[in-house]
C-alpha cells in the first residue's frame, strides 16, 4: 500500500443512481465537513494479512498526518504534510520527501478536501437509523448488483443530525450477513496540531 496513494482512501466513491435522490443532503454534509478546520477520518479494511487501520487528520488549509498501521509492516508507517514540505517515516523517524513526491502528496490532499472534486454518486434516504448505538439520518448508494443478492454491496453514510456532519461512511453486504469490507469513522477533535518534525533528513534519490 503506497504512502501517498492511500491518501485518497478516505474519497467517496461513484455509485449509480436511485429512484429517491438525496444526494444533496451528503453533499452538503461533506461540504460542511471540508469547511471545518479540522477533522479526523479512520478507517479499518480486511486484508490478507489481517485488518490494516489507517487514521488521517486534516488540519486545513495545508496540513495532513496519515498513519497507517498492519500486521505486515514495521511500525506505524506515517505520512506528514505542511505546507509544501511533506514528510515520510516509521514511528515518527521522518525523512523529508523530494519535490516531485510532495506535489502528488499536495495534488491528493487537495483532492481528499475538496467536496467539488468527489464524484459522489447518487444517494437515497434511509431516514433515521441507529449505528454504533447512536442515531443518524442514513443515505445509501449500493453498487451494481451482484449474481448472488447476498453478495450485493452497498455504501451508506451517516450523517449526525444534530451538527449536519458525516459520522460513518461504510461498504457492506446488503444481506447484513457479513462484516462490512469497509468502515470509515469521521470524528472532529479540537486539539488535531501537526508540526514539521525538526532536522529530518532530506530523502536521498533513488535511481
Amino acid at each position: 500500500m503506497g504512502r501517498s496513494s492511500i491518501v485518497l482512501a478516505c474519497c467517496l466513491l461513484a455509485a449509480p443512481a436511485y429512484a429517491a435522490d438525496c444526494t444533496e443532503n451528503v453533499k452538503a454534509a461533506f461540504a460542511k465537513q471540508h469547511a471545518h478546520n479540522s477533522y479526523r477520518v479512520s478507517m479499518s479494511q480486511p486484508s490478507a494479512e489481517g485488518p490494516v487501520q489507517m487514521t488521517i487528520d486534516y488540519v486545513l488549509p495545508d496540513k495532513m498526518l496519515q498513519t497507517v498501521v498492519a500486521p505486515h509492516m514495521p511500525g506505524e508507517q506515517q505520512t506528514m504534510l505542511v505546507g509544501n514540505r511533506a514528510f515520510a517515516g516509521t514511528s515518527g523517524a521522518y525523512e523529508e520527501l523530494l519535490p516531485h513526491l510532495v506535489q502528488s502528496i499536495v495534488s491528493e490532499f487537495h483532492a481528499s478536501t475538496s467536496p467539488e472534486t468527489q464524484g459522489l454518486g447518487t444517494f437515497e434516504c434511509l431516514g433515521k437509523q441507529t449505528f454504533e448505538g447512536k442515531e443518524f439520518s442514513a443515505y445509501r448508494a449500493a453498487d451494481k448488483p451482484a449474481a448472488n443478492p447476498d453478495d450485493t454491496l452497498a455504501r451508506t453514510i451517516y450523517v449526525e443530525d444534530a451538527s449536519g456532519l458525516p459520522g460513518y461512511n461504510v461498504i457492506a453486504a446488503l444481506s447484513g450477513k457479513t462484516e462490512p469490507i469497509l468502515k470509515v469513522v469521521y470524528s472532529y477533535p479540537t486539539d488535531i496540531e501537526i508540526v514539521a518534525p525538526v532536522g529530518a533528513p532530506v530523502q536521498s534519490p533513488r535511481h
